[in-house]
Parts: C-alpha cells; structure tokens; sequence
C-alpha cells in the first residue's frame, strides 16, 4: 500500500504555503501525484438584499475571487518548482467553480479520486472546526491535517498511534501504513486502558503492534491514564513528549442534517494541535 494520489486543498492563504509543502514531501516519499486544489465559491447572496444585488457588483466580486484562485495557482506552481530542485515529484493543478458557497461540499465533489488528503487544520482559515468535520467524516479517506501557526519541517519520522482498539483507531492506524513504514519511531500509545468500553485495548495494542510487525514496522506500546488533565490535553502532552512529528489518530463524530459534531478528544486536538494529524473515520 502506497499513496498514489495526494490531494492538497488550498483553501485559506495562511495555511497554503505549509499544505503544499507537506503534500510535496509526501509524494517525494511515495513517488506520488500531487493534485493542488482550490474550489472558487459562488458569490454569496443573502436575502432580498442579495437579490437586488447590482450585476457589476457581483461580477466585481466574482473577479476578486478568480483573481485570488490565480494567487493560489501561483503559489502552488513556484512551491513545485523549488521542491522539483531537491526531488521530481509529479504535479497537477485543479481550479473548479462551485455553483454553491460552501467550500467544504464543493471540495468532497473532488476527493474521491485521492488516497489521502493534506489541508489546513481549518480549511477556511478560520478558527472553526465545521469545515474541517465536514470534510473529515464525509470524505472516507485519511485526512492529514497541517497546524497554521507551526507549519512542519518533518511528517512522519517519530509517529505516535493514539489507541483504544475502535474501529475508527483501527482504520487510522492502517490508513497511515505508507507513513509508518518510513518512520524512525512508531509508538502505539493506549489511552484510558481502564474505560469499561476499552477493557481490552492493552490486549489489542499488543495484536496491533504485532500485526505492524508483518508490515515491517517496528512499533512500541504505552499507555496513558491521565487523573488530573483531560485525554486531548494528556495525549498533546505525550506528543510533546515524544519529540513525534506526527500523531495518528481515529476521528470520532457524526453529521445529521448538516450538523457537524466531533467528539470531545478529536475536537481539543484540532484546536491545540502543534504537530500534523492524520484522522480517520
């Protein structure tokens, strides 16, 4: 198992230089496409107000915002051709407009083509995790989110594996195969081994790691039982700890009727998260 296809989504300005960048090193490991790919949304219209909007305005602001997706493309295309001084790495650019104004819907019409998905930790550039949820629990690929105020000088090099032998952390652990392979260090960290419905995640770690083993990967274990802090804030803490510059971790939430809601643990990692993070639903 490789990854063929990497998708970057640029979206917000911030973020895109550290996106494109992790979406280069990555292909550079797999010998992989990397497609940059930026959705133009329709010109919001609100109302009778947005109904009454004069033709020129809209197009003004339509302009604005191709003029913005030919920054993005500009961007991408002078990040290609640095890192093509350090490594060739196969490159294709995608700019698409949507007949909506939600980002987050428009990019999921184009990553079913992907074997995982690099963006920003909120995808709008704002410090929201709608977007973000959105895309992570309707995509059914592994997202790898890049945090905006530390952009990564390595991924995947010391890899912590957040476990509690659930589905979601088990799709997450062998979704990040291709990463883990490569890495220097992989540790299989349980969380809570004590919670009634984790009774037997030791036990499953050890088959984890065993079954990494038949990958040719080299995993530890360890666990976590935090008393005095929350499991988002402990498990920050073992990262830091770790010196890991990547955690990997299953992404727990649902979405009825367009409400988005991550669990507790997922949403206090994306909001404090200082290293990149690969989630899988």
């Amino acid at each position: 198992m490789t990854f063929n296809t990497i998708v970057a989504c640029l979206t917000a300005h911030e973020s895109a230089p550290a996106v494109t960048a992790s979406a280069l090193q990555l292909a550079g490991q797999n010998d992989a496409l990397v497609i940059g790919l930026h959705v133009i949304p329709r010109v919001p219209l609100y109302g009778l107000a947005g109904a009454e909007m004069p033709a020129e305005v809209i197009e003004s602001e339509e302009a604005a915002l191709r003029e913005r997706a030919t920054e993005f493309e500009e961007r991408f295309a002078e990040a290609v051709r640095n890192a093509g001084k350090r490594s060739r790495v196969k490159t294709e650019w995608r700019c698409v407009e949507s007949i909506r104004n939600d980002v987050s819907i428009a990019l999921l019409e184009h990553m079913p083509c992907a074997d995982i998905i690099v963006m920003g930790q909120f995808p709008d550039g704002e410090d929201d995790t709608e977007p973000t949820a959105e895309i992570v629990l309707g995509v059914g690929r592994p997202v790898l989110l890049i945090p905006h105020r530390i952009p990564p000088t390595t991924i995947g090099e010391r890899v912590v594996v957040a476990w509690n032998g659930k589905r979601e952390a088990e799709r997450a652990a062998f979704d990040a195969l291709p990463i883990l392979r490569q890495a220097e260090t992989v540790r299989v960290l349980t969380m809570n081994p004590e919670d009634v419905s984790g009774r037997d995640s030791i036990q499953s770690a050890e088959d984890l790691m065993q079954a990494l083993s038949r990958h040719g990967i080299e995993a530890s274990t360890a666990t976590s039982n935090p008393r005095e802090i929350s499991l988002g804030q402990d498990l920050l803490s073992r990262v830091a700890d770790e010196s890991c510059d990547l955690l990997v971790m299953g992404c727990y939430g649902h979405s009825r009727l367009r409400e988005l809601i991550f669990g507790g643990v997922t949403r206090e990692i994306l909001k404090s998260m200082t290293v990149p993070v690969l989630l899988s639903h």
